[in-house]
Parts: structure tokens; sequence; C-alpha cells
């Protein structure tokens, strides 16, 4: 499972998440990490999808199961 740091490092970035099975957007999603948000059962992700200029997907980082950095567009 990825860590607060790992997510947080990324915001502003470019990332290609591996989700788990059912998540939102999966199974991978790459787009600019928008931020980082602290809930009462661990950590959200919100993410701007490649190709969707304004969308957001937010995903709970138990379904995230891997991000990096992605190259640039």
């Amino acid at each position: 499972m990825v860590t607060r740091d790992e997510l947080q490092r990324l915001v502003g970035r470019r990332a290609r998440l591996t989700l788990a099975p059912g998540a939102p957007g999966g199974p991978t999603l790459t787009g600019r990490v928008l931020g980082v948000l602290d809930a009462l059962d661990g950590v959200l992700i919100t993410v701007e999808p490649d190709g969707t200029p304004g969308g957001r997907v937010t995903v709970h980082y138990h379904h995230i199961e891997a991000i990096a950095p992605a190259p640039p567009a």
C-alpha cells in the first residue's frame, strides 16, 4: 500500500497509478495529481486524468497498488 508521503510528493505532477480491481478510473490512471486529503479512514488523492481537462477522479489510498511519476505528456 502506498503512503501519504509518496502521494504528497507527486502533487502538481503527472503520475501513473496502478489501481486495485473495482477502483474508480482503473485499472490504471494517468494524470496530474491535484491534491491529497486526510480522511478519517485514510487518505484520498484527486487526479485530473489525461485527456479530460477539468475532470476529476478521487481515489482512496487503499485502492492504489502503485504510483510513480509519469513522463511529460
